[in-house]
């Protein structure tokens, strides 16, 4: 029974050593007044929380904090210099003081965070870094930067995500428009292959267009609505009406239809759809003496969305598989557009 008596106070004894030993800590304001985009109190609840799952501090309780302003009649916030900073420590009787603030500087927000010791009136840790200035992301930007005060390791993937400007755009550094947007002119040119490019090449009283060289220009625009956006991968529908056949005298309006997935990683994409066009058909061939008719097709696309500051370049190959066996239909077309555009249709 004594042994059991003595173990048990032991081990109080023990807990009662522990919890001393861990220092204490308050997180009494965080000034945001040079970056109004962002919710202070929501701030200083975050670092109150990161600090208690850190474990290595006894984070004062908001509710405690809030019963000694209202019995002490005073008002523990808007106190960021070191003067105030110790007197309100010293009759909160903790140990240590956390605040910090955000300012907005240009394109970033600067974000410090920094940890006072009450009694050598100081402070002791100080950390400041720079974001992308996002809204809604405050709140990973304090946290960040009080974990790197403290030296806790966070994700560099992470971090690279809210610092980069330049960077494609995803669910963190634009919430508002999540997609890498594609949208916008195109132009390029066709190229045709096997019978309809020896077709092509007769004269207009054989049926021919006179067109010595199989190649057609093209221009139109992109519409592409994203019906499913996860991660860093999009589903997206595209429309095309193009024009194409300008510099043989031809009009050849088409309109294609896509389906397809893209990287807003990478900027890689692959559709695939039906395309229509207007063209002079007889006998069920091309011949410019035939009737206006509408002939369809199946297309695939291949492409890349290349990215240089605040533009975006859409590179894609597109290839007709023939219905004759013979006349292949590919090319490859490009366009523009602002990185921070939106979607027509979104």
């Amino acid at each position: 029974m004594k042994n059991l008596l003595f173990v048990t106070a032991l081990t109080m004894s023990a807990f009662s050593a522990n919890a001393q030993s861990q220092p204490s800590v308050a997180v009494l304001d965080f000034d945001t007044r040079g970056y109004n985009e962002v919710e202070r109190y929501q701030i200083i609840q975050k670092l109150s929380l990161e600090m208690i799952n850190m474990s290595d501090y006894e984070v004062m309780d908001n509710y405690d904090i809030e019963y000694i302003s209202e019995r002490d009649e005073k008002d523990f916030t808007g106190c960021f210099s070191r003067i105030c900073l110790k007197e309100y420590g010293e009759q909160l009787e903790v140990d240590f003081i956390l605040t910090g603030s955000m300012n907005l500087l240009g394109e970033k927000v600067s974000t410090t965070v920094r940890l006072f010791d009450v009694t050598e009136g100081k402070f002791i840790k100080s950390t400041n870094r720079n974001y992308v200035d996002v809204p809604k992301n405050d709140l990973l930007m304090a946290e960040l930067t009080l974990k790197d005060m403290l030296g806790v390791e966070v994700d560099p993937e992470l971090v690279r995500r809210v610092t980069v400007a330049n960077d494609y755009d995803n669910i963190l550094n634009n919430p508002f428009d999540r997609t890498l947007v594609a949208e916008g002119p195109r132009m390029g040119f066709g190229f045709v292959t096997g019978n309809n490019a020896k077709i092509l090449a007769k004269p207009l009283a054989e049926g021919g267009w006179n067109q010595q060289i199989p190649l057609s220009s093209q221009f139109g625009y992109q519409f592409e609505k994203a019906y499913i956006t996860t991660g860093n991968w999009q589903a997206l529908a595209e429309i095309v009406p193009m024009i194409s056949g300008l510099e043989s005298n031809r009009f050849i309006p088409t309109l294609t239809i896509l389906n397809g997935l893209r990287s807003n990683n990478s900027g890689w994409e692959f559709a695939f759809g039906p395309t229509i066009d207007v063209s002079r058909t007889m006998d069920g061939q091309l011949d410019s003496r035939g009737e206006i008719s509408f002939s369809t097709a199946l297309v695939f696309s291949l492409g890349k969305t290349i990215k240089s500051g605040e533009m975006n370049f859409p590179i894609n190959a597109f290839l007709i598989p023939p219905k004759d066996g013979t006349s292949y239909r590919f090319g490859i077309s490009m366009g523009w557009n602002s990185a921070k555009k939106k979607r027509l249709l979104d």
